[in-house]
């Protein structure tokens, strides 16, 4: 039984893969907390949520990646009398580049939300989980945290650090009765910017695509159960199998040979 004051928290939860887990814990009947940057509107995406399936809702807007915002965060929900039992660091950053012509800026926000601020969310959130005895953490990651990715270079390396921190993390937390797992999505079909990217890219990404739902779904059902490495869609593990066999140079080559491609269709079609 759920206490009044249990709560699940989503960070990036105003759209997408954040507003999919926060529909998703709802339906499971946690109250739920949506965090999201300032102009998100995701007040109103935590109201219509919590009102759908009878929960307590919160929606705060704050900027994740400055520092201390963890910090600022905790205490803006401790304010509200509410205690997380449920971490779902889901804010991150993405995007395709070539590394010489990239923004200093855009790279610099990518390692500080995909790394930074999921380590300092754990570090405020988990010693009350650790308190009580129980709780889940469900870090997000990526597929691409399993290869070198050239022309995703940060992104893929950010999220193997994901993928590093939360198994190492979830060893030191069993003891305490606090679960910690990842999830390793594949494509998703996010917006429309996503889908025609994945049009004019490579055929197993297409096929493999899943909704944000589902994704969601999947990945909360197994953080509950207990999973240590969560990849969502029988397609998506089978094709992370297959290519956790091809040699290094096979994978990037691909990862390059891809990318031009897509780069070509998209140019033409424009």
């Amino acid at each position: 039984m759920k206490a009044s004051n249990d709560f699940a928290l989503v960070t990036g939860s105003a759209s997408g893969l954040g507003r999919s887990v926060l529909t998703s814990l709802a339906a499971r009947k946690f109250n739920i907390i949506g965090v999201s940057r300032p102009g998100d509107n995701v007040e109103a995406v935590v109201e219509t949520i919590a009102k759908q399936f009878g929960v307590i809702g919160i929606g705060i807007e704050l900027d994740l990646s400055v520092p201390n915002c963890s910090v600022v965060l905790k205490q803006m929900i401790d304010e509200q009398g509410a205690e997380v039992v449920f971490l779902v660091n889901n804010v991150g950053a993405g995007g395709t580049s070539e590394f010489q012509h990239s923004d200093h800026a855009s790279n610099r926000l990518m390692m500080e939300l995909n790394m930074k601020t999921t380590v300092e969310m754990c570090r405020e959130f988990l010693p009350q989980m650790i308190a009580r005895g129980e709780g889940n953490v469900m870090n997000v990651s990526s597929m691409a945290a399993n290869f070198p990715m050239p022309f995703k270079s940060i992104y893929s390396a950010s999220k193997a650090f994901v993928k590093s921190f939360s198994i190492g993390l979830r060893s030191e937390m069993k003891r305490f009765g606090v679960n910690v797992s990842v999830i390793q999505p594949g494509a998703m079909l996010t917006n429309q910017v996503v889908i025609d990217q994945l049009k004019h890219g490579s055929a197993m990404s297409r096929v493999s695509a899943m909704t944000p739902m589902k994704v969601a779904e999947e990945s909360v059902k197994m953080t509950l159960q207990g999973k240590a490495v969560v990849v969502p869609g029988f397609k998506n593990w089978l094709t992370l199998g297959m290519l956790r066999v091809f040699p290094r140079p096979l994978t990037t080559g691909l990862a390059v040979y891809n990318y031009l491609k897509t780069k070509k269709k998209i140019t033409k079609a424009e």
